[in-house]
This record gives C-alpha cells, structure tokens and sequence, in this order.
C-alpha cells in the first residue's frame, strides 16, 4: 500500500460517508448560532472567540469517535502494521485526510459565524489563524485517546474523558491570541506556542498514536 493510494483510499471513503462527515460541521454551525441569541449585540464580538473554539473543539470531539474503530474491528489496523511503508505514516496521512474532510469546512464557514457576531475582519483574521495553529494538536491528542479506545465499548467516554484536559491549554493560548489581538498588543507569543504545539503534533504525534493503536489493540 502507498502512502498517495491511501491518502486517495482515506478520501474517497470519507465521500462515500458524507452525510455522517457533515454532523461536526451542522452541530458546529447550529451550536454556535445559539451564543448570539443569549447576548445584546455589542457583547458578541468578546463572545465569538470562547464561544467558536470551544464548538470547534466540540466539533473534532464529535468527529473522533469513530476514527479507528471500524478500522480495528475490520482487521484494516493490523494490515497498517503489516505494510511496507511505516505505521506512523499511515497514520499521519489518515489524520490529515481527516483534517481535510472534517475540521477544513469550519474554517469554510467561519466568515459567515464572523458576520454573525459582528466580529471585525482583524478579528476574524486572528481568530482563523488561531483555530488553524490549533486544531492539529487538538486532532493528534483526540486521536490519541481515539486510539486507546478503539477496542472499547464505551469509547466515546474515554475520548472525552482524555481529551478535554489536555486540550484546555491549546484552548486557553487560542483565546490569548484573540484577547491580545482584541487589545491591540502582540500575539506572536501564544501564536509560537500553538505553531510549536502544532509541529510536535504533526512530527512526533503519528509515532505516538500508532504505537497507542497497537496498545488498544491489545
């Protein structure tokens, strides 16, 4: 197996489940449509970073449920492991395939969210750029604990269980970005925290989730 043949295997697959590929994103958009109704108009741009992030977080949570599972109760996990190309890569080009077909779209309908909390165009800017530093940490740690639990029953649970407090300091630097931008100081300090979080993820992350998958295999 290729690693271009299951990148295009990983797509196509996701195509072919568009409809469950679209939950994230309609609870995504549905779910942060209701912030705005709780609120007078002129708190709503204050509100649209903590209130986007954490749907956005929400969101990929939703999305990892059933990240690995199929794969393991199909017997398709233990042939990654067989094939030539490294564990790892195979990993990295599913989770990337994932990004592509589950976490691009909200960044597709982030402007229309941003004109419905009056958020200005800097801020919205800012916003993007966090979310984009952001969600490739949040996706390696989800799939991380989607990988331990594979095997389990009540997977679900664990994931968020796992996720969320490891998640709560990538969340905590995206919302220091918008705040500092939002005060007209500079935010390149959570900024290079989030890039450098995002570069262990995509480096290092891989290695660990499929070592962890072989785990929950167990």
């Amino acid at each position: 197996m290729t690693v271009r043949g299951y990148l295009l295997f990983c797509l196509k697959l996701l195509f072919r489940q568009r409809r469950e590929v679209a939950l994230p994103l309609i609870f995504f958009l549905i779910v942060s449509s209701l912030f705005p109704l709780t609120l007078p108009a002129k708190y709503l741009p204050m509100l649209a970073p903590p209130a986007l992030w954490i749907t956005a977080l929400l969101a990929i949570l939703l999305s990892l449920n059933n990240l690995f599972r199929e794969d393991v109760e199909d017997g398709f996990v233990a042939q990654i492991f067989l094939s030539p190309p490294a564990p790892s890569l195979l990993v990295a080009v599913k989770l990337l395939a994932h990004w592509l077909g589950y976490i691009l779209p909200l960044f597709i309908v982030l402007p229309l969210l941003g004109l419905w909390y009056n958020l200005p165009p800097e801020s919205l800017s800012v916003l993007a750029l966090s979310l984009l530093l952001g969600t490739p940490t949040l996706l390696a740690l989800g799939a991380l604990a989607a990988a331990l639990s594979a095997g389990l029953k009540q997977g679900g649970t664990l994931l968020m269980l796992i996720t969320l407090p490891l998640a709560t300091p990538i969340l905590l630097f995206g919302l220091s970005m918008t705040d500092m931008a939002a005060s007209g100081l500079s935010y390149a300090a959570a900024g290079d925290f989030l890039f450098a979080m995002a570069v262990v993820s995509v480096t290092i992350g891989p290695a660990v989730i499929a070592t962890s998958l072989r785990i929950g295999m167990d």
